[in-house]
């Protein structure tokens, strides 16, 4: 490293007396290089430190005069993320931490720093492996005998953890899109090798006769390919398997009917079979039950920023489906007079003494009344049914859960026979529970082909779709052929999401699970759980620490757009809308710093391409679609995207009689036949003109971004515009020194779905995760109240290690509350109305995004 030499193993060190040596309770590591000099490698009290040639000092007695966590005098080769107690890195080894360089020594008896911008590309690994907590990577084999690996599948490394790609030859287990079909060794066009014949090796036939031919994909950019079974292993698995298992929390017969529909639409699209599942009851294991593979796919779990993150049981985050299949939250109910007394969180009333609460532990429920009530008054269970049959026998006064659950005739179905005057149900909601599907993080493709079917089943209702015309859906090629009518098959298997419900619930649809038609409230918050619960640190080589180690977040934007970003010529600087949600995210980042940000102009085809390339991290303006999320262009790429920040769709705006001929898609008059319409390619707004109105390119000027189109429509080169409502309007058009006729038309008709989103890369989980939790704050300030001047009141959180304990407040103090930015950017040219309002819990909230039809 830096033309030193380091030592590639280390063991423990023990002193002349043949004892182990600790400092700090853990252990002291030292490694030989060539017999001529040593590293060791010790827990300083925060960071493990990696020095050289100081193992006698180590084993004296007298090393902590020379070096503690506050001061030392000896020179440090490189330093770990800090460690804090009982958190998940605090181990008895240094394993998976990230490592950095260290500052230049000062003079005298002062610690050296640490440089957080000088990340250092190494980690240490257990070198003895065993089955059970550090078992051989990628299929390798542990030998009892002597703890060894033995590699089975072409990798190497003591724990056959070094993937053997781009060596030029194509190996077998890894050629699948996770691992970039063996680091492109399996693919033709992006093999390089001089020792192996790219993308060829011998193989057998079905007669046994071998030859040499291609052992990977002919043509690793054909989409059939690239999103095929092979690109997600659990579909494999449930195929080989032949069943889907679902796993869910028992409640009342309905609710757990109604999600057992939705295993059935999954079952339809993954095996043909909607009733080729498997259903398994959790208790408090769901999670560790998901890592550990028991499940394909968890139901009954709340959207929650800790579970999104950093699940302590399982020491995991998972992958939500972004829209929740049931908008509800917790409630207590229970005999009066204790019903009302949970209701008001009150256990200290001479009338609330007696208070018993019986809950299912191991959920979001339990966590939240532990929070307010002490725990003798709280009685755990393992299902839901046990505590009703609680309070059937006088166990406890109280349960809690979903207004569903614990509704009267709910619970009458698991044999309560108590007095209905007797019963009350809280009004408080103690949480927002969103009840959403839940995968392994390990498989994207699988994660967004659930969440998929769950949002085609949505969309289906919006568009009158049902059982009996499911054929009406749309057909896809993103997750390959085999796939291409999965939208028909979940609606054919259970019909769309009003079927669903009406079927299977006896309770009235209101509220946010009905659908929204674009016009009502829906911007809000989710809940972030258990936000003290501490993750593990950013790796060295993740998104986040490569911004960090630039100084720099680099956000790219497609243009000027009035209110939205806007560029000052004078000051050289960005403002707007989108720019204040770059300047929020900074100020999460760098402790506070909102001015760590580059704006840079990219086109619209081009921001793709610059997100892969890692030119820019994030690209405002982006609207959210089945292709994009999934399976885009040529490359067959993949982005995630931040919580919707704008709702919008495409309209068109232009001179009459030009723009309404535009609208009515009718140019066969004469006066229409001259319609020119600009457009920005490689957009939502080119694809809806050319493939969903089916007018013809003959009609249309290509530009490579809106403002490109707005000099052509102010130069007169086209009469029509098409942009969402909020881009073009009679400011914007002022603005771009257009002078906007009596007559000039802005269309009524919205033509597209815009769900406007922050665009990011979607190989780092942990950045994706951070993108959404900074966003959902936004939300949840305006929800609370909270201010840029009361910013503080904004929770802590450790879910992404201590560097980012303050980033909601951070965010909030820099560019305030969604509301703070909107009116302040926006509020003028583009009213607050509609879907960019904030959802009180009141309003419809399913809204599928473009895609599925």
């Amino acid at each position: 490293i830096d033309g030193r030499k380091f030592a590639t193993q280390y063991n423990r060190m023990y002193n002349d007396q043949g004892q182990p040596v600790e400092i700090y309770g853990r252990p002291v590591y030292e490694g030989t290089i060539a017999d001529v000099s040593t590293n060791q490698v010790f827990f300083n009290g925060l960071r493990w430190v990696l020095t050289s040639n100081i193992g006698d000092l180590l084993r004296s007695e007298e090393f902590h005069g020379y070096w503690s966590a506050k001061w030392n005098q000896y020179t440090v080769d490189f330093y770990s993320a800090p460690v804090i107690v009982d958190s998940p890195e605090d181990a008895t080894s240094p394993e998976g931490l990230a490592w950095y360089r260290p500052k230049l020594k000062q003079r005298g008896r002062t610690v050296q720093g640490v440089d957080k911008k000088l990340f250092a590309d190494f980690e240490f690994l257990c070198a003895s492996c065993n089955d059970e907590t550090n078992p051989c990577l990628y299929n390798g084999i542990c030998r009892p005998e002597n703890k060894t690996c033995e590699c089975t599948t072409g990798s190497t490394g003591r724990l056959c953890h070094v993937q053997p790609t781009k060596n030029g030859r194509c190996d077998t287990f890894f050629n699948s899109r996770e691992y970039s079909y063996d680091g492109g060794d399996c693919c033709k066009q992006s093999c390089v090798s001089k020792e192996y014949d790219c993308g060829r090796d011998v193989v057998t036939n079905a007669q046994g006769v071998k030859s040499i031919g291609f052992v990977g994909f002919d043509n690793c950019i054909d989409p059939t390919n690239a999103r095929s079974v092979s690109g997600s292993r659990t579909i494999y698995d449930i195929q080989e398997r032949g069943v889907l298992n679902c796993a869910m929390l028992f409640t009342t017969t309905w609710f757990y009917n109604f999600m057992v529909d939705q295993c059935r639409a999954m079952a339809a699209v993954v095996l043909d079979n909607p009733n080729a599942i498997q259903i398994f009851n959790f208790t408090n294991d769901r999670f560790t039950g998901l890592r550990d593979k028991q499940f394909d796919i968890v139901l009954s779990t709340d959207y929650t920023a800790n579970r999104d993150v950093y699940e302590t049981s399982a020491r995991s985050g998972f992958n939500y489906a972004t829209m929740p299949y049931y908008f509800g939250g917790f409630v207590f109910a229970g005999l009066k007079p204790f019903g009302k007394c949970a209701d008001n969180g009150d256990f200290f009333s001479v009338e609330c003494l007696d208070i018993k609460i019986c809950l299912v532990r191991g959920t979001t429920w339990f966590d939240t009344a532990s929070k307010v009530f002490p725990s003798e008054t709280i009685v755990a269970y393992n299902n839901f049914e046990s505590t009703v049959i609680g309070l059937q026998n006088n166990e406890c006064n109280v349960i809690g859960g979903t207004q569903v659950d614990v509704a009267l005739v709910s619970i009458r179905n698991y044999g309560y026979t108590g007095d209905e005057s007797n019963y009350e149900v809280g009004s408080k909601l103690y949480f927002k529970g969103f009840e959403t599907w839940l995968t392994r993080p390990d498989d994207r493709v699988w994660s967004r082909f659930t969440s998929w079917i769950f949002e085609s089943l949505v969309q289906a209702e919006e568009s009158k779709i049902t059982q009996a015309t499911s054929d009406q859906m749309g057909t896809t090629g993103v997750f390959g052929s085999e796939f291409s009518g999965m939208f028909q098959k979940a609606v054919a298997a259970v019909g769309n999401y009003g079927e669903m419900w009406e079927r299977n619930l006896p309770f009235t649809r209101s509220g946010m699970n009905l659908i929204n038609d674009g016009t009502a409230p829906a911007m809000l918050s989710y809940d972030f759980g258990r936000v003290s619960d501490v993750g593990p640190e950013p790796s060295g080589n993740s998104a986040i620490r490569k911004i960090i180690a630039r100084d720099l977040l680099i956000c790219g934007v497609t243009g000027e757009g009035l209110g939205f970003k806007e560029y000052d010529e004078d000051t050289g600087t960005w403002s707007g809308f989108e720019i204040d949600f770059c300047r929020g995210i900074a100020a999460a980042l760098f402790g506070g710093d909102d001015t760590k940000i580059e704006v840079v102009l990219v086109t619209t085809a081009e921001r793709f391409s610059k997100i892969k390339s890692g030119e820019v991290d994030l690209v405002p303006g982006a609207t959210r679609t089945l292709e994009r999320e999934v399976n885009f262009g040529v490359n067959n790429d993949a982005f995630d995207f931040s919580p919707v920040y704008f709702h919008d769709g495409m309209i068109f705006a232009g001179e009459m009689p030009h723009a309404m001929c535009a609208e009515n898609q009718d140019f066969s008059n004469v006066d229409c036949s001259k319609t020119k319409i600009c457009v920005q390619s490689a957009s939502t707004w080119y694809n809806a003109l050319v493939n969903t109105l089916d007018i013809d390119e003959e009609y249309l000027i290509l530009t490579d971004d809106f403002a490109e189109s707005m000099r052509l429509h102010v130069a007169g080169s086209c009469n029509v515009i098409v942009a969402e409502s909020a881009m073009v309007n009679i400011f914007s058009l002022r603005a771009a020194g257009y002078l906007v006729p009596d007559d000039y038309y802005f269309g009524t008709k919205r033509f597209t779905k815009e769900p406007i989103c922050l665009m990011h890369r979607s190989d780092d989980q942990q950045f994706s995760d951070l993108i959404r939790w900074i966003m959902f704050g936004f939300f949840y300030a305006e929800e609370n109240g909270i201010t840029s001047v009361n910013f503080f009141d904004m929770p802590e959180t450790n879910l992404f290690g201590p560097d980012f304990t303050n980033m909601w407040q951070n965010s909030i103090r820099k560019v305030g509350n969604y509301a703070q930015i909107y009116e302040r950017n926006i509020g003028e040219a583009v009213p607050r109305t509609g879907m960019n309002l904030l959802n009180d819990l009141s309003s419809p909230q399913l809204f599928a995004a473009p895609g599925t039809i």
